[in-house]
């Protein structure tokens, strides 16, 4: 146990040990450490020296679990005894205790069994140790020590391996060990128990009376002085017997253990009920006592009663196939007279770990506060919270220091309800942990807290450390700092998705509304994060995004009830600042996070409504509009202040107040509108009747030619004709100045992107992720490109200019879509065909691969003479194939009468492509079109109040003259809606935030009484179903108890 005492202070061997590795099992690896020692040594000191030798590093031991019984052959058990699960519930608690990321010297469990096989111990280390490298734990932390007894031999003669160790255990009778032998070794395997780590054996003489227990209590007694001399205070390790089947043999050691203080304290005992022999005998034993049945007489204290003795004389007969022995009523009567204290009986299907820690404290009432900080550190390694609060409730006497380390345990380990916890009974919170303690969580658990600060930056456009604001930036309080830990310890769980960690940080925070919506916003941040670097399964990112929309769901919730509380409330609290998340409002992060259901919400809707009209309009006439404009700034900056309530209806007010009105968003829409369509309107009388056509100048070319105006050689780039060069006409000018004039605004929309850490590529992308806004660049682009190529005056030009100004018109027209989003009948159909088109793109990509084969294919099956190298040969490769999609099928003639084997090639090219496009290709875009249609029907209207957003906050920022005139006026440019320099939550009074608060609270309170009485409903529902089935039941089993009777009688 070299960690446990430096090597420095470990002493010289004061007793003979002999040291071996030995196999379990005939022909296995040496994987055991065998230590021996014979009669000639006192047990003490052999303790002493083994525990003290490097062959013997331990780990300093948190538990000592004693297995005692053994379930030898099945037909001991009355009862199916299910060992496999058994197995699994211990070694999911030696998992629990050994499991503990605080620090490396928290103790580890040991585990004593038989040497001697048993299927029972030997499944439960198997198991142990399969769950510990699964989640990483060194098995170093998981001790495992068998204890026996031999014949005493001298240390030349001990054991050394498989077959010396099974005839020293067997009492040297070699022949019954020769007898289980063949030629290709043991038969039977099933002698030692092979998953043992280390064993211990003592070599006694015949009339020795020291035997396994003797030897037993002496390595506990070891075990608690060498930890006693490396730690500062003396700690008692928590010992504890579990017992399953067993016999007689097995109730004189019990019964010793139990009686005995060993290192000041006595062992518990917990006796699995179910596994048969000796288990259930003093389950039955253990019973009797606690119903509060005499099995004493009243007057002698320690005598047992005549009818309890007959009872337990005909159980332990069946169970143990034996007569009532003196130590099994020593046992019974110290159970007794105890009044089992120290015992707990467990079922098969009960919490193991509960029991063992009942057991443990009961065993040792009288215990000191080191103990009890042992017990608790056991209570949060087993997941017990109710056992912890009650022993936190006994003992009010435990250092703050020590409840801090467990509220840390218990983040580490996601232990939520030690929490709750902690901080009903100890009030200790999440402002007790420091400062820095998210970064200290990420170093302990190894997780990339650098990414972490990356993504917070990229999310809040801020550091870690100022994503909290104080409501007064001069100076800090101490709430301000306390408020802060939480919000950064809420970020942490939510980034690496400790779920319900989060929540409960969330409870703490001051603005849950906000706080739900940022979660939703870095779950869905991460789940994006995760599929980018593709490192994490899609099952990892799909629950990332179901906790997102969890998240959103409790935001709604919250709205909800507080909308129906106080509609104006609800409004006001989605556009005021929340100082826990860098001056963000709510209604801004739902829009970063995209929570659409949220925005959907009728409050959110409202606040829109608001905003795009500019007024109280009668169609929400009575919803406190007024008040809420009058008392408050918009959210949206300085576009809509100052705007009246009510129209004048005097002709020269009604003037002056015409530049306001012009400011509200649906004016400039309409007007905006009315310009756009004039545009059109001269755009294509421009394209129709101003432009000349292209036959005349290609004709007036050739002219131009025949008479050697131009050289032959160069005639593609030869000048124009006089026809063509004429000046650009009035139309011409307007419609450039236009042009100019919508650059010039979507140059102000890209500045509103630029920041302080953006260069002007980032702010150039940022503008791109709207797709609008690469329509309307596409569009400018477009038509300076046609400009430029008509000015070079040549025919290559000339019909490339022609050409970009011709789909130059079709982007103009489709930008007319924009304007149409905004109505609610038009705009979801929008979205459907935007959605639509992203499947046709999907499509086209599998339709190229197809067409691009047999275009090729076909070509050079069906080619007369040798084609020039050109553009033109991609378009007659792929016309052809294109076309033949939609039933024009001209190489059918040049197939039919073609017997030859490029014709029956081609014949069957054609066959192939034909019935893979019309029929596959075809109609598997139908079913992608049909899927998506009715994926997003049912939340077309949802998807619609979403985008409306980005329509209502163009045209809040826009100027109020649209192009060209919007050089004589400028729009809100220097501030975004929802920005966060002009809210005006700063504006409120302290008795007004006060009453927010106080109504998002109550909000809370009212959401957690909803969801409790649906649950509550849905279990009373589920009771009264299953009565229902039990009601039927009774009448199926009394109908055909009648009919049986019935057909007795006949019989």
């Amino acid at each position: 146990m070299s960690s446990l005492l430096p090597n420095e202070f470990i002493l010289p061997s004061i007793a003979n040990i002999q040291y071996s590795r030995v196999a379990l099992k005939p022909g296995g690896k040496k994987s055991a450490q065998l230590v021996y020692f014979n009669h000639e040594e006192d047990i003490s000191q052999a303790m002493q020296t083994i525990f003290e030798n490097k062959a013997f590093d331990l780990p300093s031991p948190k538990i000592i679990i004693v297995l005692e019984g053994g379930i030898s052959n099945a037909s001991e058990r009355l009862n199916d005894f299910n060992e496999k699960q058994f197995s699994t519930l211990v070694a999911r608690l030696l998992l629990d205790i050994g499991r503990n990321k605080l620090s490396n010297d928290q103790g580890a469990p040991w585990l004593f069994s038989n040497i001697r096989h048993d299927s029972v111990a030997g499944r439960i280390i198997q198991t142990t140790k399969q769950q510990y490298l699964a989640n990483d734990i060194p098995l170093s932390r998981f001790v495992t020590i068998g204890i026996d007894i031999c014949p005493s031999v001298s240390l030349e003669d001990a054991p050394h391996d498989y077959h010396s160790l099974v005839n020293a255990i067997t009492n040297g009778f070699q022949e019954k060990s020769i007898s289980e032998m063949n030629t290709n070794g043991y038969v039977n395997y099933r002698i030692l128990n092979k998953r043992l780590g280390r064993i211990i054996l003592y070599g006694r003489k015949q009339e020795d009376l020291i035997d396994r227990t003797t030897v037993l209590q002496r390595c506990v007694e070891e075990i608690g002085r060498v930890r006693d001399s490396d730690k500062s205070e003396c700690v008692s390790v928590p010992k504890i017997l579990l017992l399953y089947g067993g016999d007689v043999d097995n109730i004189e050691p019990i019964h010793r253990l139990l009686s005995t203080e060993i290192d000041r304290k006595k062992f518990g005992l917990v006796i699995i009920r179910g596994s048969g022999g000796l288990a259930d005998v003093l389950a039955w034993v253990c019973d009797k006592i606690l119903s509060g049945g005499t099995c004493i007489h009243r007057s002698e204290m320690k005598a047992l009663s005549k009818i309890f003795l007959r009872e337990l004389k005909v159980l332990v007969s069946q169970l143990l196939g034996s007569d009532i022995t003196d130590n099994l009523i020593t046992l019974v009567t110290y159970l007794a007279v105890t009044r089992c204290k120290k015992i707990r009986v467990c079922d098969e299907d009960d919490d193991l770990s509960l029991y063992l820690l009942e057991a443990l404290v009961t065993a040792n009432q009288n215990q000191r506060l080191s103990s009890l900080k042992l017990h608790l550190s056991l209570a949060f390694d087993l997941n017990q919270p109710k056992f912890a609060s009650r022993m936190l409730r006994t003992n009010q006497d435990i250092p703050e220091e020590d409840l801090i380390q467990l509220a840390k345990m218990a983040i580490i380990r996601d232990q939520v309800q030690f929490l709750h916890v902690l901080e009903d009974t100890c009030g200790i919170t999440s402002d007790n942990l420091g400062e820095k303690f998210e970064c200290e969580l990420s170093v302990k658990m190894n997780y990339n807290h650098d990414l972490f600060l990356e993504c917070i930056q990229q999310d809040f456009g801020c550091s870690l450390d100022d994503v909290y604001r104080s409501a007064d930036e001069n100076s800090e309080t101490a709430e301000d700092e306390l408020q802060s830990i939480n919000v950064k310890l809420f970020l942490w769980a939510v980034f690496f998705d400790h779920y319900n960690l989060s929540l409960h940080f969330w409870r703490r925070l001051n603005d849950r509304l906000c706080g739900a919506l940022v979660a939703a916003l870095v779950y869905r941040h991460t789940a994006d994060l995760c599929v980018k670097r593709s490192s994490t399964e899609i099952v990892t990112v799909q629950k990332l995004r179901d906790h997102a929309d969890e998240y959103e769901n409790l935001a709604i919730r919250l709205l909800q009830c507080l909308y129906l509380s106080n509609p104006n409330m609800a409004r006001l609290a989605l556009k005021r600042e929340n100082f826990e998340f860098n001056k963000l409002s709510s209604l801004e992060v739902a829009i970063m996070s995209r929570s659409e259901d949220f925005v959907g919400h009728t409050s959110v809707q409202e606040v829109f409504d608001v905003i795009w009209s500019g007024e109280t309009s009668h169609k929400i006439k009575g919803k406190h509009f007024d008040r809420m404009l009058a008392t408050t700034a918009s959210s949206f900056g300085h576009a809509t202040t100052g705007i009246q309530a009510k129209d004048q209806q005097n002709f020269l007010k009604y003037i002056l107040t015409m530049k306001n009105k012009l400011s509200r968003p649906r004016v400039k829409y309409q007007v905006h509108f009315l310009f756009y369509l004039i545009f059109l309107s001269l755009l294509s009388y421009l394209v129709l009747f101003v432009k000349p056509s292209l036959i005349e100048l290609n004709e007036e070319m050739t002219i131009l030619i025949q008479n050697d105006t131009c050289p032959d050689e160069n005639n593609m780039f030869c000048a124009k004709p006089i026809s063509s060069k004429q000046s650009w006409s009035f139309l011409q000018l307007l419609i450039n100045i236009w042009v100019f004039m919508f650059a010039l605004e979507e140059f102000r929309q890209a500045k509103l992107f630029k920041t302080k850490t953006n260069s002007l590529a980032q702010t150039f992308l940022l503008y791109l992720d709207e797709s609008w806004n690469k329509l309307d660049l596409l569009c400018v682009v477009m038509y300076v490109a046609s400009i430029t190529l008509e000015s070079y005056n040549t025919k290559t030009t000339l019909n490339a200019a022609r050409a970009f100004l011709a789909v130059d018109v079709v982007l103009w027209f489709i930008r007319l879509l924009i304007l149409l989003m905004i109505d609610r009948t038009v705009g979801p159909m929008l979205l459907m065909i935007q959605a639509m088109l992203n499947d046709m793109m999907t499509f086209f990509s599998i339709f190229f691969v197809f067409t691009s084969a047999y275009g090729v294919a076909s070509f050079s099956l069906l080619k007369s003479g040798q084609p020039p190298l050109d553009f033109a040969i991609f378009r007659k490769i792929f016309h052809a194939a294109y076309w033949h999609v939609f039933g024009q099928i001209n190489d059918l003639d040049d197939v039919k009468d073609n017997f030859e084997l490029t014709g029956w090639a081609a014949f069957v090219l054609l066959a192939f492509y034909m019935a893979v496009s019309n029929i596959l290709l075809v109609n598997l875009l139908v079913a992608m079109f049909s899927n998506t249609f009715d994926r997003m029907y049912s939340k077309m209207d949802t998807l619609w109040k979403f985008h409306r957003y980005h329509i209502i906050k163009e045209y809040t920022i826009l100027a109020p003259l649209p192009p060209p005139l919007n050089l004589l006026s400028t729009g809100n440019y220097e501030s975004k809606p929802f920005n966060r320099q002009t809210s005006f939550f700063a504006e409120l009074s302290s008795d007004q935030i006060l009453n927010l608060r106080r109504r998002e609270a109550l909000a809370y309170e009212s959401d957690v009484f909803e969801q409790a009485a649906k649950e509550k409903l849905s279990e009373v529902n589920q009771q009264e179903k299953i009565d229902s089935q039990l009601r039927h039941l009774r009448k199926t089993v009394a109908h055909v108890k009648l009919t049986c009777e019935a057909s007795t009688m006949d019989n």
